[in-house]
């Protein structure tokens, strides 16, 4: 079987880009704006998954291999550019994690309140979806520092990384 360059980019006539892509937040919590988290969203990942292996010894051999659990890491990450307009990237994240936890009670809410859904969509270049990535039972577990600095002149950017059930291809 040729499996040459030529080969491949025949029978792929519409390779899939990295940058084609979109994500929606269904139900931000703490009424955050939705629609600024999907245009001001810079990187996302799609997630991954596993199968863990259990090994049966047999006789005198190195055993027999079967499948095991699935496995996810639970986490994904994704990068937000800010506006010094009007905040909304912060304003939102900040929202969702005062409701899990609010920082001077220590109260939070219940699962079914302060998760939501989040779909990642990738697109064609004609910018049809051709997969869509449904998130279950999202919310922010993480904000990380953001360094500021005198001497530099980049923009603020806020590295999130979300908690989730399980994922599914809808």
């Amino acid at each position: 079987m040729d499996m040459s360059a030529d080969v491949l980019l025949n029978n792929l006539t519409n390779p899939a880009k990295s940058f084609l892509w979109t994500v929606v937040f269904t139900n931000p919590v703490g009424g955050g704006d939705g629609k600024s988290l999907e245009t001001r969203c810079q990187t996302a990942s799609i997630p991954g998954r596993s199968v863990g292996s259990i090994v049966i010894p047999f006789k005198g051999t190195a055993g027999i291999k079967f499948p095991g659990k699935l496995t996810m890491s639970h986490t994904w990450s994704m990068t937000f550019l800010e506006s010094a307009a009007d905040r909304k990237t912060f304003d939102a994240i900040y929202a969702w994690k005062q409701a899990i936890v609010d920082a001077k009670t220590g109260l939070g809410g219940p699962d079914s309140i302060i998760k939501s859904s989040i779909y990642l969509k990738c697109l064609d270049q004609s910018g049809a979806v051709w997969l869509t990535i449904k998130l279950t039972g999202c919310y922010p577990e993480n904000m990380s520092d953001v360094p500021l600095s005198y001497s530099s002149q980049e923009q603020i950017m806020f590295n999130v990384t979300w908690a989730y059930d399980r994922w599914e291809k809808v």
